[in-house]
């Protein structure tokens, strides 16, 4: 099982507006940066572990910003 995001532009926006920057953020979330951009750029889909890291960094439910494929 895994997620795909939903709205990448709205996942950068959501990081952006918890003051950090991607970079940070993925740190914070404890994954890569080059992971994280994979996966905001649609060229990675996410395990359900890392899914909810991302939802939980950025304040939303996974199903709100994740689809699962």
């Amino acid at each position: 099982m895994s997620f795909k995001l939903k709205d990448s532009e709205q996942v950068r926006a959501l990081i952006s507006y918890s003051g950090k920057s991607q970079r940070t953020f993925a740190e914070s979330i404890n994954v890569s940066h080059s992971y994280l951009s994979q996966i905001l750029n649609d060229k990675r889909n996410v395990s359900p572990a890392v899914a909810l890291k991302i939802a939980d960094g950025v304040g939303e439910t996974i199903e709100s910003i994740f689809l699962l494929v």
